[in-house]
């Protein structure tokens, strides 16, 4: 007969959680007032909610003087200042080299 722990280890993927004293508090009053469980709570946390991620700024910035070039190039497109565009365009490759080489590390 296979003991508790093999049974749920080979039917469910287990994680742990990890915290400070005060975010503990703070979930085991939500338990309290919400009247569940742990695993219920932590499981209905995660699938149901949407996690936002932080705004880099840096990225935002860069991205924005990537669409400055691009405004550039399109007015320069219409005014056939054909050496100018591909100038900038060379310049825009090398910023998005930059941002690609950011997101990696």
């Amino acid at each position: 007969m296979q003991n508790k722990d093999q049974k749920y280890d080979s039917r469910f993927i287990r994680k742990s959680l990890r915290f400070s004293p005060s975010e503990y508090s703070k979930v085991e009053a939500q338990l309290t007032t919400l009247g569940v469980n742990f695993s219920n709570f932590a499981k209905n946390a995660i699938i149901n909610h949407q996690i936002t991620i932080p705004i880099q700024m840096d990225l935002i910035y860069e991205l924005n003087r990537i669409g400055n070039n691009l405004n550039q190039i399109a007015k320069s497109i219409n005014s056939s200042e054909k050496i100018a565009v591909l100038t900038q365009l060379v310049e825009i490759e090398k910023q998005l080299q930059k941002l690609q080489y950011k997101q990696e590390i």
